[in-house]
C-alpha cells in the first residue's frame, strides 16, 4: 500500500493547527484571564485605567491612578487581587501618576535618603531626612511616606499633579550586609 501525501497540504494543514492552538490561546487569556482581572482592578479606589501586556514568562500590570490618601492600602489591594490570579512573582506592577518635572525634581532630592533607607532599615532616619528636605518646599502641598514589611511608599502632591514611588524592601541584602 503506498501512500501519496501531497506536501502542500500537509503543510498547510500544519500551518492552520498551529494558528487554531494559538488564537483559541490567546482568546482563553484575553476573555478568560485578562477581561476578568482587568474589571476586578477597575473597581479598586483609585485605580483609573488598567494596561496587561502578557510575555511567555511573566505579565506586565500598568495601572493608572487617581489621586489617593493611602498608596500603601491601594497598593497592597491591588496586588491582593493579582495574587489570585498569577503566581507570586511572575507579574510586574508599574504605578502610572500624574507627576510633572517639579514633583520629579522632589523626588530626585530625597531619592538618596529614601534608598539609604531602604538599604540600612533606619526608616525613622530617613522620614526625618526626608521632611527636613522636603520642609521649605513651596509648590509642596503635601506628601505622605510609609513603610510596611515589603515596601516603602512615597507620595508627593503639588496643586494639580501626584507622584507615587513604591519601593520595594530587599530584606536578604540587607541581611547579608549585617
Amino acid at each position: 500500500m503506498k501512500i501519496n501525501l501531497r506536501w502542500p497540504i500537509v503543510l498547510l494543514a500544519l500551518v492552520l493547527t498551529v494558528s487554531g492552538i494559538y488564537g483559541v490561546n490567546y482568546w482563553r487569556q484575553q476573555r478568560l484571564i485578562d477581561e476578568p482581572l482587568k474589571e476586578s482592578l477597575l473597581k479598586v479606589d483609585g485605580v483609573e485605567n488598567v494596561n496587561i501586556t502578557n510575555t511567555n514568562k511573566n505579565s506586565e500590570i500598568s495601572i493608572s491612578l487617581q489621586e489617593v490618601k493611602d498608596l500603601s492600602k491601594t497598593y497592597r489591594e491591588i496586588e491582593g487581587i493579582l495574587d489570585l490570579t498569577y503566581k507570586q512573582g511572575s507579574y510586574q506592577v508599574t504605578i502610572l501618576d500624574k507627576r510633572d518635572p517639579y514633583l520629579e525634581s522632589l523626588y530626585e532630592k530625597v531619592h538618596y535618603a529614601l534608598m539609604e533607607g531602604e538599604r540600612r532599615g533606619n526608616y525613622s532616619y530617613m522620614n526625618k531626612e526626608i521632611s527636613l528636605l522636603l520642609s521649605d518646599e513651596k509648590g509642596l502641598v503635601n506628601y505622605h511616606l510609609w513603610v510596611d514589611q515589603e515596601r516603602i511608599y512615597l507620595q508627593l502632591f503639588s496643586e494639580e499633579n501626584y507622584l507615587y514611588e513604591v519601593i520595594p524592601i530587599n530584606m536578604s541584602r540587607r541581611l547579608a550586609d549585617a
